[in-house]
């Protein structure tokens, strides 16, 4: 006996190709600027640009990375949900690292506070 896997009809693939579409292109632009953002970062050194860039880069070929998945969904039979499983855990990874980069923005904005509410209570007993 034959063990077919899902398929995704017609309108789901139209759906699915016009993501994985749209990804492609956000995806090629922040590569492309994260790029360029490096060199502008590298010439300047301006580390903070160089590290927002490689962030960049990172959500760009991760974007990719699903975006291809997404498309092979459209492209392929047989193999829809493998696929979609491989788009799954590219988008994990991507956002993954968003999670990790507020929290540890939040964590320094707390610490921001702290500090000002510290040198504002040393300067106002002064």
């Amino acid at each position: 006996m034959e063990d077919k896997q899902y398929e995704f009809d017609g309108s789901q693939n139209e759906l699915i190709l016009d993501l994985s579409n749209k990804m492609r292109f956000v995806s090629y632009f922040l590569i492309a600027g994260g790029i360029l953002a490096v060199i502008i970062g590298l010439l300047g050194l301006n580390p903070g640009v160089i590290i927002q860039a490689v962030v960049d880069i990172l959500i760009g070929v991760w974007t990719l990375k699903a975006a291809s998945s997404f498309k092979l969904i459209v492209d392929t039979e047989g193999n829809d949900i493998v696929n979609l499983m491989g788009a799954l855990g590219e988008l994990r990874k991507l956002y993954r690292l968003q999670y990790w980069l507020l929290i540890i923005a939040l964590v320094f904005l707390v610490i921001a506070l702290v500090l000002g509410i510290v040198a504002g209570f040393v300067a106002s007993s002064r």
